[in-house]
C-alpha cells in the first residue's frame, strides 16, 4: 500500500458528520436482575464481595451455597443467563455468565464451590 493511499483509507473510516451515528445496543428487555440477598445474609454478601471480584478461578467467590451465588449476583444488580460447572485443578467451580441490565454488558463471576459440592447428605 502506497503512502499516499493511507490519508483517503483513514477519511473513508470516519463516519460522515450528516449521518446519524448509530446508538449503543440497548440492555437485553427480558433481563430481570435477581433479587438482593436478604438483610439477614447482607453481611456475609458484603465479606464476599469485599474479598475479591470473583473473575476468575484464582479470584473466585469461595461460598457455601447455590442460595450465595445468586445473592451476589443480585447484590451486583447483575441477571443470570447461563452457569457451567468447571473442574479446574481437582476443584469444582461454578461459573455464572450475568448481564448488566444497565449497559448490556456481558459478565462471569467464579464461585469455588468446593466447601458443599460432592458431598452427600
Amino acid at each position: 500500500m502506497s503512502l499516499t493511499l493511507l490519508p483517503a483509507l483513514l477519511l473513508a473510516a470516519q463516519p460522515a458528520p450528516d449521518k446519524p451515528q448509530e446508538a449503543a445496543p440497548a440492555a437485553p428487555t427480558n433481563c430481570r436482575p435477581v433479587p438482593p440477598p436478604p438483610s439477614a445474609d447482607e453481611r456475609r454478601v458484603a465479606s464476599l464481595l469485599a474479598a475479591t471480584d470473583g473473575i476468575t478461578a484464582a479470584r473466585a467467590f469461595h461460598v457455601r451455597s447455590i442460595r450465595e451465588e445468586y445473592e451476589i449476583v443480585g447484590a451486583l444488580h447483575l441477571c443470570f443467563t447461563m452457569q457451567a460447572l468447571v473442574d479446574q485443578s481437582g476443584r469444582p467451580y461454578d461459573v455464572l455468565t450475568t448481564i448488566d441490565p444497565r449497559t448490556g454488558a456481558s459478565r462471569e463471576l467464579w464461585f469455588d464451590i468446593s466447601s458443599f459440592f460432592g458431598h452427600e447428605f
